[in-house]
Formats: C-alpha cells, sequence, structure tokens
C-alpha cells in the first residue's frame, strides 16, 4: 500500500485541476478536446496536452429537433477513445436558432450535459447561409483558440479520428481545402481541381485562415444561397484561395449497403477509412460501427444477452 505525504497530494490535485480546465466550449466527455480526463505523469505530458500540436474543430451540421441522432454520435464518437500523439479534436453540433418550446427546454438540457453545441443566428436550412453562418461565426466564437483546421460534416457521416488526425499530420496548415473531390472521376485532372472542383458536402475540412477570410469577404458574405458545397468551393475558386487542395480516395466515401455497385465515391468498408456517409437510419450506423469494432468493450454478463449478426456492409 503507498502512503502519500501531504505536499504531494494537494500538488497532484492541483495539477489535475489545470488539466480539467476548458479551453475550448465544445467537447464530448472523456474523449475530444482539452477538457478530456487523463491521469498525468510528468511535466512533458503535461506540455502535450495544453499545447496540442494539430487542433481540429468538426461542426456536425444538424437540426435542433435531432436529439436521437447526437446522442448516437456521442456514443459513436466515444468508442473511438484512445491518444493521438498530440493532436486534439474538438466537436459541435451545429443547428440554427430555435424554434419550438419543447427545444429551448431539451436543448438546454444537452448543453448542460454535454456542452457541445452550437447555435447559429439564422433560420434554419440547408442551401441558404447556414454553412456561410458557420465558417464565418467559428473565428469569432473561439478567438482565443489555435486550431489548424475547421471541419463540416453532417449527421449522416461518420469520422474515424484518428485516421483523420493522421491524414493530415504532414498536410500545410494555411490555404487548404481538404475533402473527396466531386466528381470524384476527375481527380485527376488538376485545370479543374484547382479552379472549378468542389469538396462533397459529406464532410470537407479547411485551414483556420479560410475561415477568417470567409469571416471578412464580400465573395462569401454576397454569394450564400444554393448547393453548399457548390457555394462555398466557387468562393475560393474565384478568389483564388484553398491552393492547397487534398482529395481523399478511398478514405472518403459513401455507405454501399446493397448495391451491387463500387466507384470512386461509393465503395465497401476500408480499415483507411477517414469518413462514411448516407448512415440514414440506425442499421447503417450499426453496420457501420460493428465493422469498426465499436462494441468490443463489451464484456459478459448475467445482466444482458446481447446476439451478434454477421458483418453487412
Amino acid at each position: 500500500m503507498h502512503h502519500y505525504s501531504p505536499i504531494i497530494l494537494p500538488l497532484s490535485l492541483l495539477a489535475l485541476t489545470v488539466l480539467l480546465m476548458c479551453t475550448t466550449e465544445c467537447r464530448l466527455p472523456s474523449f475530444f478536446g482539452s477538457c478530456q480526463t487523463t491521469i498525468l505523469t510528468d511535466n512533458s505530458v503535461i506540455q502535450s496536452m495544453t499545447k496540442p500540436g494539430l487542433r481540429i474543430l468538426v461542426g456536425v451540421l444538424t437540426t435542433a429537433d435531432r436529439y436521437e441522432r447526437r446522442q448516437l454520435i456521442r456514443l459513436a464518437y466515444a468508442q473511438q477513445h484512445g491518444t493521438y500523439n498530440d493532436a486534439e479534436v474538438d466537436v459541435c453540433f451545429v443547428f440554427c436558432n430555435l424554434s419550438k418550446e419543447e427545444q429551448s427546454v431539451l436543448v438546454t438540457l444537452e448543453i448542460l450535459q454535454y456542452n457541445d453545441i452550437i447555435i447559429l443566428n439564422c433560420t434554419e436550412n440547408m442551401n441558404n447561409g447556414k454553412t456561410y453562418e458557420y465558417f464565418s461565426s467559428v473565428p469569432k466564437l473561439f478567438s482565443d483558440s489555435t486550431y489548424n483546421y475547421v471541419m463540416k460534416c453532417d449527421d449522416d457521416t461518420y469520422l474515424r479520428i484518428g485516421n483523420l488526425v493522421e491524414s493530415l499530420r504532414n498536410k500545410s496548415r494555411e490555404d487548404v481545402f481538404y475533402g473527396l473531390v466531386n466528381p470524384c472521376f476527375r481527380a485527376d485532372d488538376m485545370d479543374y481541381k484547382m479552379n472549378a472542383s468542389f469538396m462533397s458536402g459529406l464532410g470537407y475540412l479547411l485551414s483556420w485562415d479560410l475561415a477568417e477570410w470567409i469571416a471578412e469577404s464580400e465573395i462569401a458574405r454576397n454569394n450564400t444561397d444554393g448547393p453548399e458545397d457548390i457555394v462555398l468551393a466557387s468562393w475560393l475558386n474565384t478568389a483564388k484561395k484553398g491552393r492547397n487542395r487534398y482529395h481523399n480516395f478511398p478514405g472518403i466515401y459513401d455507405y454501399k449497403g446493397d448495391s451491387p455497385d463500387e466507384n470512386c465515391y461509393r465503395h465497401a468498408f476500408i480499415p483507411e477509412t477517414i469518413a462514411v456517409h448516407l448512415l440514414k437510419g440506425n442499421l447503417e450506423w450499426a453496420r457501420t460501427l460493428k465493422y469498426f469494432n465499436a462494441t468490443k468493450g463489451l464484456k459478459p454478463s448475467k445482466l444482458y444477452r446481447v446476439p451478434s449478426w454477421p458483418i453487412n456492409q
């Protein structure tokens, strides 16, 4: 049995208190961001936690009423708990102003519990400025943060956080436009890729300097209506921004399901997955999570009996 001196114990508690102080508003408990619970062992760990080498803000664009989907996503990402060297990923759910009496109560409960929600000052929409509001707002909302990248993804997209981090590890951190070039069969056409392409709206990422540019740009402010992924790319193409463009095939793709066809945007699951899209229902989510062994930590118990199903892609 170990005995601790009365001096060492308070110091250890102080170190833990400093670690748990949150420097960002959005997080998922015990996994994302600077609020994750971690046991410190030495000063080098403290420094790596307080000054991460790579920071990513992920905004999951959704709507206020989709309570079940948000909870599913929280559970799915919590099962990816792990250490990614000096990287830090913060995940927020993003939607427009609340419009129903029940939302003001139920969403407030979520905020109190998870503190992972951003409510934009807009009327709920998909292709009439919501994405602009998101990217133009984050530089002000997180002005005291040191994010390298900001990502937008849909609420039917599942990210593999470790693969996302590693795919960015040696990439530029300025003027970056990252995702799945659409149409993907034109990704090798460099003129198209650099001057006319767009990244599929399922999930794409910008370097932080581009979010700051969007917040100040009249090109973006005056052109917000239309398919959001095409519109955002048009801002960058017009202004000759996002010159570091990264096409992530085959790591970003649509869920194949029962479709017999495979192509550059839809194929079977692969270990190198960065993002899987079109998880419209619980069955698609379940099959995806099963492939990636999200439930492997379940221990035998007399309290439950969970049947096993074969993996179906």
